[in-house]
């Protein structure tokens, strides 16, 4: 099970190329954290606690964070929620240049068993509400 925390407001993600380059607004967010679990709610709960907090304490502004879970289905001898969930930490590092503002590890993007119009249009949707 994949889980998205967002935020209630948006959040600029900004692109350097260079390190002496100046630095330029690539778009906005709500979109803080994509992390996974493997066993029940129990996991995706305490980490928006977690996340909640150092967001509360660090940006100014957020009053809610939504957590919405993603799932896909299973496949054999395939933990599709990992590749799920590097899916689309790359979807999203594609789309902005950098992770959401809570991801500290990329996962290792294997092979494609997701689209990459659908993780856009995932991504997208948990932008836009």
């Amino acid at each position: 099970m994949v889980y998205i925390l967002a935020a209630d407001k948006y959040l600029k993600y900004t692109y350097r190329p260079y390190e002496n380059a100046h630095s330029k607004t690539v778009g906005r967010s709500r979109i803080l954290y994509i992390g996974t679990t493997k066993k029940g709610a129990g996991r995706p709960a305490a980490s928006a606690v977690n996340k909640a907090s150092e967001v509360f304490y660090h940006l100014r502004g957020v009053r809610t964070i939504d957590v919405y879970v993603v799932t896909c289905a299973k496949r054999k001898n395939v933990q599709t929620w990992r590749r799920l969930e590097a899916a689309l930490l790359d979807a999203f590092l594609k789309k902005y240049f950098q992770l959401p503002k809570y991801n500290k590890v990329r996962p290792v993007h294997v092979e494609t068993l997701f689209g990459a119009n659908t993780l856009q249009k995932l991504i997208e949707r948990f932008e836009a509400k």
